[in-house]
């Protein structure tokens, strides 16, 4: 089972918006946006992953990937859509973050003709440990997990990792603030503290294994792509090295570099975050009106 919030704001509701949220969380962290979505007349649809939020664990392991994330993304959005008498050709868009970039992509590779525009925020296309550990030394985490200490022991000791923070969350906050890994106050992330003591890690290693090995990069380099694509990335985020977060720019239609934005910019930086958003939309309505005149 699958668990979604799907809401329309009313007979008229224009398209929907579907919120793929990152690796660890439930959706606290786009609640606002969505809320926005409908206030602008749009349907908006919110899902957790598999071993997330409400959503059941997997049942198989071996087939967790942010390719099986999107069939599950897909499924409910065709639920939705049915059961509210939405249509959704050609006006589908999506909001993205961190992992739940590569979600939104693999989503886009299934349907690419019903998407009008996807925006990632502080999202990672490609390589998910980079930013943390740095190219090699993400290689040799990851084939130490699966190859010496095996994923089901990983994901044991990721577990205790995961109760400690959700037992200590202050001290897991400070700490993470004095490594720069965060910037927004404790009750602004507690909700993601909360969310850890149901997390399933062992979905959680397979999820970081698949976004190492795998990525959709291909999606994004799709020359002949009809969506439009708007990045918000920030320059203090781990999840990804500044390198290689300037080489996706040229990919994209809109992108943007927030200084002294961390992974947690939502939450830090949800004004600033939510302005571009609007941006970004209004951009990519301007260019389907601009593409139906030709």
């Amino acid at each position: 089972m699958i668990a979604y919030r799907g809401r329309r704001p009313g007979a008229r509701a224009s398209g929907v918006t579907v919120f793929v949220n990152g690796l660890s969380n439930e959706n606290f962290q786009l609640v606002r946006l969505a809320d926005e979505c409908v206030a602008r007349g749009r349907c908006a649809l919110e899902f957790d992953f598999r071993g997330h939020g409400c959503s059941e664990n997997p049942r198989d392991y071996a087939l967790v990937s942010a390719k099986a994330f999107a069939k599950d993304a897909w499924a409910c959005v065709d639920e939705f859509c049915s059961r509210s008498g939405v249509e959704r050709e050609r006006d589908v868009d999506l909001v993205s973050y961190s992992y739940g970039t590569q979600v939104a992509l693999e989503m886009i590779r299934c349907r690419p003709a019903v998407i009008r525009c996807h925006v990632s925020l502080l999202g990672t296309p490609e390589r998910i440990l980079d930013g943390l550990v740095g190219r090699r030394g993400a290689d040799v985490v990851v084939s130490i997990a699966k190859r010496v200490v095996g994923l089901k022991a990983t994901s044991a000791v990721v577990g205790a990792s995961l109760r400690f923070a959700a037992t200590f969350p202050r001290f897991v906050w400070a700490l993470s603030r004095v490594l720069g890994y965060l910037k927004s106050s404790y009750a602004a992330f507690a909700p993601f503290f909360a969310h850890l003591s149901r997390l399933d890690a062992e979905c959680w290693v397979h999820c970081v294994v698949d976004g190492h090995e795998n990525g959709a990069m291909d999606v994004l380099k799709d020359a002949n792509r009809t969506w439009y694509c708007g990045m918000i990335e920030g320059d203090c985020d781990f999840a990804a090295p500044r390198r290689v977060v300037r080489s996706w720019e040229r990919y994209c239609d809109f992108f943007v570099i927030l200084p002294g934005v961390a992974h947690d910019g939502l939450r830090s930086h949800g004004d600033e975050i939510a302005a571009l958003v609007r941006d970004v939309f209004e951009r990519a309505e301007a260019s389907k009106a601009s593409s139906s005149n030709m």
